[in-house]
């Protein structure tokens, strides 16, 4: 089973060195970070919020991913406002936090332990609350788009 990871914090890219730069008239991406499959760009330089006829990357703090095709070419994957941004990790960490469940309640099917039986129902509970701010911040993001 694949390992959900959880995408960096707009601040902690922001404090990433820059690795490459792309300066047009709009404004400024850099590229702060880069794994096997995906490059992260930070607006740096643009306008401060969307706006119609600017192109939706260069609003200023919005984040770029690009994901490497099966051709070996960097493909624009999505924009993400930094709201957004911050929903994605939420998804992540949803994500994260089910697979730590099923990984533990196969465990248990296996050898029952009471320990193993507290461990789960915290991380239900922990799944829970973060499924309840995700969905709040799933409504703000909602709400700024309609």
């Amino acid at each position: 089973m694949a390992t959900t990871i959880i995408r960096p914090a707009l601040e902690a890219l922001r404090r990433l060195p820059t690795l490459h730069q792309v300066a047009e008239a709009w404004g400024k991406l850099e590229l702060k970070l880069e794994t096997d499959d995906t490059r992260y760009w930070v607006t740096t330089e643009g306008v401060p919020q969307k706006t119609s006829g600017t192109p939706i990357n260069y609003v200023v703090d919005y984040v770029t991913v690009e994901k490497l095709s099966e051709s070996g070419h960097w493909d624009l994957k999505a924009v993400y406002s930094p709201e957004a941004w911050k929903l994605s990790q939420g998804f992540d960490y949803c994500q994260l936090l089910q697979q730590e469940l099923t990984e533990l309640q196969a465990g248990l099917e296996e050898h029952f332990r009471w320990g193993l039986v507290k461990e789960i129902e915290a991380l239900r509970a922990e799944l829970e609350r973060a499924n309840r701010a995700v969905f709040a911040l799933s409504e703000k993001v909602r709400q700024r788009w309609a």
